[in-house]
């Protein structure tokens, strides 16, 4: 990740607990959030992921990141699904 410099994403992974398997399909139930230097924890400004490839890639979902969103020594990156028993 580059300081400060914008048109960067992250690709973060989401499975079903209970079967441990990939999830596709739900990027619409999930969020993702950004801590810059130790500070609050606050929603990425896209808040929409993209499926990277539900055949090819299973749960995979990509975020684009703003240039204001990578301004920081210290990035801590996390997301969560509002679908039950899926973590990110």
């Amino acid at each position: 990740m580059n300081k400060n410099v914008s048109g960067q994403k992250i690709q973060l992974f989401a499975f079903d607990t209970t079967t441990n398997l990939p999830k596709t399909g739900d990027a619409a139930n999930i969020t993702a959030y950004v801590s810059k230097d130790h500070g609050a924890v606050t929603v990425l400004g896209d808040t929409s992921a993209t499926e990277m490839d539900a055949t090819k890639a299973k749960g995979v979902y990509i975020f684009d990141l703003t240039q204001g969103e990578t301004n920081a020594e210290v990035l801590l990156l996390s997301a969560k699904s509002s679908t039950a028993n899926i973590k990110v």
